[in-house]
């Protein structure tokens, strides 16, 4: 709630000093009474169809217009330092998110060269088990009995 105020109280300084600096163009421009139009979301010197007329006079002293001035660099001031802030927080976040990224990365390549060893453990195992069937039935003889219609 009390950024929204401070929102707000920055807002309708913004627009003060626009209105002054359009008031300023519009002096120099035009003549000192002629009116500005809002017209929707713009303002001009030319009338609209469904425009109102903005008073662009500034009733304020110059004391409260310095006074709303050094506000307003306090705002601003506030603000910039309330924006460092959340860049140093994202820049954290996104080191945080990297290092993660990087560890995930790490574990999985681990992962992936262990399952490479263990297969490797396997082929030589099953490779060791065939030479060694291998090795017994090279040893064994076989004898063909003579079939019983061959002549002795």
């Amino acid at each position: 709630m009390h950024n929204l105020v401070r929102f707000g109280v920055g807002m309708l300084m913004a627009v003060g000093a626009v209105s002054v600096g359009a008031q300023t163009a519009e002096h120099s421009a035009e003549s000192p009474t002629a009116p500005v139009w809002r017209c929707g979301n713009t303002y001009s010197h030319q009338p609209c169809a469904s425009g109102q007329t903005v008073p662009t006079q500034d009733a304020r002293t110059p004391e409260q217009r310095e006074q709303a001035q050094v506000q307003q660099q306090r705002l601003n001031a506030l603000l910039d330092a309330r924006d460092q802030e959340r860049a140093a927080q994202a820049a954290q976040e996104q080191q945080r998110a990297a290092a993660a990224y990087r560890e995930q990365k790490r574990l999985l390549a681990l992962q992936q060269r262990e399952a490479k060893k263990a297969k490797r453990v396997a082929e030589k195992a099953h490779a060791a088990r065939h030479k060694h069937r291998l090795q017994q039935t090279r040893g064994r003889r076989v004898v063909i009995p003579p079939s019983p219609d061959a002549a002795p």
